[in-house]
């Protein structure tokens, strides 16, 4: 197996861990705030990578202007980014929370190529309008119009706000580990994360929440902040670090069909011919993608 295939991998299996957070989130905000949520959760992930670098014996301190790009990564990326998503999912419907799926490749390509310089081919542009027709057929369950005439409320605003921020948090975390290690760099981009959310935990009196989360609620919390936050970030990042921002970013399509999925099986959300019909173009742009990029 190539190094790219592996990357691809890692890619898939980040993204497959992030479609089941969605309903999961759900599920824990509805026991505690969301800056409680932000806190476990990006807590239980710093955790995770430092536990990860001192098994490995790779902990060691970054030079102080590394230290100051990921502090800034781990403001908008962990802390920023996750924080409007949990406060948009204590009101935002399932089928809503989608749209940020459907625009999250969108805007790591245009950032990359605008950022990064990267280009987009014509068979990469093929297979990423075909992958957003899928989504596009999940989330409007084939009424298209359905997207546009309604109001959104401030959930629905933070949730498309937020795909701007990762696809921000994506390119950038491809510039910054060309020259940092990726399992340090995500360790440091954690930890300031951590640092931020207790801000609003402490000002908000959030350990008074603790007590009262029950056995189910622990499980999801534990599940998005070890896995979630900790082993998919970590690969997210080696896949970044291998490929170009606009090939990792089409993955991201994968996550409505997993988050419908998890959420049909334990949710009891219908599952419609439209849900399945766009989940094959979601597959089929992805595989798209990886194939016109595997010929470059």
């Amino acid at each position: 197996m190539t190094p790219a295939s592996v990357a691809r991998w890692k890619a898939l299996v980040a993204v497959v861990v992030w479609g089941a957070s969605f309903p999961s989130s759900k599920i824990a905000v509805a026991e505690v705030s969301f800056y409680t949520l932000i806190w476990l959760r990006i807590g239980l992930g710093a955790a995770f990578m430092v536990a990860y670098l001192v098994v490995r014996g790779k902990l060691r301190p970054l030079p102080p202007r590394e230290v100051l790009v990921f502090a800034s990564l781990g403001f908008l990326g962990i802390f920023f980014h996750n924080s409007m998503q949990a406060y948009a999912l204590q009101s935002v419907p399932a089928g809503l929370s989608g749209l940020i799926i459907a625009a999250n490749p969108i805007a790591i390509a245009m950032l990359g190529a605008l950022i990064l310089r990267e280009r987009l081919s014509a068979p990469k542009m093929v297979g990423i309008l075909l992958a957003a027709c899928g989504v596009v057929a999940i989330i409007s369950h084939g009424d298209i119009f359905a997207l546009f005439g309604r109001d959104y409320a401030l959930g629905e605003l933070l949730m498309v706000c937020s795909v701007f921020t990762w696809g921000l948090f994506s390119v950038l975390s491809r510039k910054a580990l060309q020259r940092t290690a990726t399992d340090i760099g995500m360790a440091c981009a954690q930890l300031f994360g951590f640092l931020f959310a207790t801000i609003p935990f402490v000002i908000m009196g959030g350990a008074a929440e603790l007590p009262s989360i029950s056995a189910k609620g622990w499980s999801n919390i534990i599940f998005l902040g070890l896995l979630c936050s900790g082993l998919a970030y970590l690969l997210w990042y080696d896949a970044l670090k291998a490929l170009p921002a606009s090939e990792v970013g089409v993955f991201l399509y994968v996550n409505p069909v997993v988050a419908v999925i998890i959420s049909a099986l334990f949710l009891d959300e219908p599952v419609t011919a439209y849900m399945l019909f766009g989940g094959l173009l979601v597959f089929s742009g992805v595989w798209f993608v990886n194939r016109a990029s595997a010929r470059l």
